[in-house]
């Protein structure tokens, strides 16, 4: 089992562009030096999932309901999420830099969202085509599959190359840079851009007065 991180004093923000970025983003600070953390349970995971539209709520409902049933079952799905969510963060971050993935982190992603392809079919309603999964496929890691699944057609996807990590030095979030210049640096202008603007302008007075 892991240290975890102390508990958020806000609530999960979604500023990554896609459901598996957004994933990613539920540590603060580092992931070497994580100042809190969102996932702390396996219920997390799920209400994140139904947060982000991963999950419905009867479904994220009844899979809460099966976990207080499994508890052991359902802790291992949750230090699953962990590692999915660490290698879902090393590929994109990754990329973000130039770097090459690393082969056992997209190993996980594979295996995480094969294991939910297997499970699901494909269906056709007035929205068009999609994945969905059978009535009684609750399994406790079903929001893995869904988070996996949206890796997979980003990295797959042309928008693979927008994804950006922020650029603070005490934040690894990463996001998809959809600005018409791709000039977006920061997950959030509201939280690290303005702590930056509010960096360089203390540095700059302190320039003036010296």
């Amino acid at each position: 089992m892991r240290n975890i991180p102390a508990a958020p004093d806000h609530d999960i923000e979604l500023s990554g562009g896609a459901l598996a970025l957004d994933f990613a983003n539920t540590v603060g600070g580092t992931h070497v030096s994580p100042t809190h953390d969102h996932l702390r349970s396996y219920g997390d995971i799920v209400r994140f999932a139904g947060l982000a539209g991963g999950l419905d709520a009867s479904t994220a409902k009844r899979l809460v309901h099966r976990a207080e049933r499994e508890p052991a079952r359902a802790a291992a799905v949750y230090e699953l999420g962990i590692s999915l969510r660490e290698s879902i963060w090393g590929v994109f971050s990754a990329l973000a830099s130039g770097e090459v993935p690393g082969d056992e982190d997209l190993e996980l992603i594979g295996d995480a969202a094969a294991s939910g392809a297997a499970r699901s079919r494909l269906v056709y309603d007035r929205d068009g085509f999609g994945w969905s999964f059978a009535s009684d496929g609750d399994e406790l890691e079903r929001p893995l599959w869904e988070v996996a699944r949206s890796a997979v057609d980003l990295l797959t996807s042309g928008e693979r190359d927008r994804v950006k990590e922020c650029a603070s030095a005490t934040c690894e979030w990463v996001f998809l840079d959809r600005s018409k210049n791709h000039s977006r640096r920061w997950c959030d202008m509201s939280d690290c851009g303005n702590r930056a603007k509010a960096r360089r302008f203390h540095a700059k007075k302190q320039a003036a007065r010296a």
